[in-house]
Parts: C-alpha cells; structure tokens; sequence
C-alpha cells in the first residue's frame, strides 16, 4: 500500500513549514517548494525526516514558472508512483519587500512601486499581474495538474488565503495588489469544490490570522521591532490577543487534508483567533 503525499508550495518556512510538520505528523510523505532559501530548505528537510521518518523532497523555483510547477509533479510521477493525496498552495510573498524571486517577471515587479492612483487605479499592471500568476493562475495550474494523480474520494486540495481579501471581511488598503489575486483564489476553491463533488475530492481556503513568522520581523522593523511597543498592543487589541503559531494553521490545513474533513468543500476557514469579527 502507497503511503500519502502531499505538495506545499511555500514549505520550507514560516506557516508552510507550520503545514508541512503536522502533514508529516499525520504520515505524508512531503514534496516541498521553495523559491530561493536553500538553507531553510535543507533545514526544513532534515528535521521533517529525522523526526517523522518520512520522504522529503525539495523543489527550487518561483511558483509563478509553469517549470516549476512542472518539477513537482515529475517528482511525484518519479518517487510516488504518479499517487497524490494532497496539494496545498500556500506559496507567498511581498513582491520588492519580504522577497523578491527569480524570475524576471518578479524581478521587473519588484521595480515598480507598490501605489494606487488619485483615480483609484493601478499605478501599474506589472504587480497586479504577478501577483495573478502567483495565486489564481498557479492555483488553477496546480489543481488541474493534480487532479491527474488523486484518486476518487482521496484527494485533499486547500488554498492559503489571507485576512481582508473576501466579501466577509473588509479590504486591506495596504494589501491593494496581492488582495485581489487571493480573492480570486479563494473564489477558485469554491469552483473546484463544486465541480468535484462527483469525484469527492475537497477543496477548501485557510485565512491566518496574526502569525508569529519571520515575514512579521520584516514588516515590525519599521516600528522597532517584533517586540515593540506598537506591535505589542497591535496584537493586544486583536481578539484572542496573542499571536497564531504556524503549527496553528497546520493543524486546521492537516485536518482538511484527512478523511475526518471528507464532508467539508467549498469554504474559507478564519484560523485568525477571531479577527474576521472586527
């Protein structure tokens, strides 16, 4: 009997590593990508498989590059007999501020700055449509790529969203170009959950919260720190008042991706300790 795999764009750090430890908990097997951070990489893979005892393989390569995406599935045709369990697309970034990848469309992206005009459009399409490729197109590529290698009644699909990018929650004004790609993402969950109801594969959406990750050491600079007065009562005034652990949202996306959640399709779950209500 084949064991299960999972794929997590964006495992090697931060919430995707949080993810990829309680999928491997539960007994996955793991294909990790990553965009440029071979030491997190190598980190993530040897303590995933000195403490689960699983197969860990690690892929290189800017999400937003149908070559990479194309690298993770011959990963599964070569080392998992073309048998997928579960895709998770958690894959992120701040195009010119947390990272800047690869490609140069990112490249070119992370030129232009990050502004909305005084008519309230885009200073410019170069962002917007990276940010595209990044989540819904990737999304999509991914989804239908992996629908390939999952069996009928044993496939797990989610998208990691963030706060602010649905109709439930209000907008982001500081989040003008990566929100709307992820709203469209999240839309996507809901059509591909529809649309596999027939082959009962689930497909859902996370929304993290506050989460104590290094991307939070690089925006919490400007205000002096991840322990600075400012970002100490920032998170004091969210509800459950304290800051999300990767493993958190794990939890929630390893729960999804087990028979337990066979019942559960078409939604986008706020693990955010309450911030969608304000």
């Amino acid at each position: 009997m084949l064991s299960k795999c999972a794929i997590v764009t964006g495992g090697t750090r931060g919430i995707g590593l949080g993810i990829s430890e309680q999928l491997a908990q539960d007994g996955y097997n793991l294909i990790l990508g990553f965009n440029a951070n071979e030491h997190a990489a190598q980190e993530a893979r040897e303590k995933l498989t000195s403490t689960y005892r699983i197969k860990v393989y690690t892929i290189k390569g800017d999400v937003a590059s149908a070559n990479t995406i194309d690298q993770m599935f011959e990963c599964v045709e070569q080392n998992f007999a073309g048998k997928l369990t579960a895709f998770v697309h958690n894959a992120g970034l701040w195009v010119g501020g947390t990272t800047t990848a690869d490609s140069s469309e990112a490249q070119e992206a992370a030129q232009i700055p990050h502004q909305v005009l005084a008519d309230g459009s885009f200073s410019t399409f170069v962002q917007y449509d990276y940010y595209q490729n990044v989540y819904p197109k990737c999304f999509i590529r991914c989804v239908e790529k992996a629908l390939n290698y999952m069996e009928d009644g044993k496939g797990y699909i989610v998208a990691i969203s963030a706060v602010g990018c649905n109709l439930l929650q209000k907008p982001m004004l500081s989040y003008d170009m990566p929100g709307p790609a992820k709203a469209a993402m999240e839309y996507l969950t809901r059509y591909y959950a529809k649309k596999l109801t027939s082959r009962k594969i689930t497909v859902n959406a996370v929304i993290p919260g506050f989460t104590k990750t290094e991307v939070w050491d690089f925006f919490a600079d400007k205000y002096g720190g991840i322990e600075s007065e400012v970002m100490q009562k920032r998170i004091a005034n969210t509800p459950m008042q304290r800051w999300l652990l990767p493993t958190e949202i794990g939890k929630v996306v390893a729960f999804l991706c087990s028979p337990q959640a066979a019942l559960i399709t078409g939604v986008a779950i706020p693990v955010d300790g309450g911030l969608h209500l304000f």
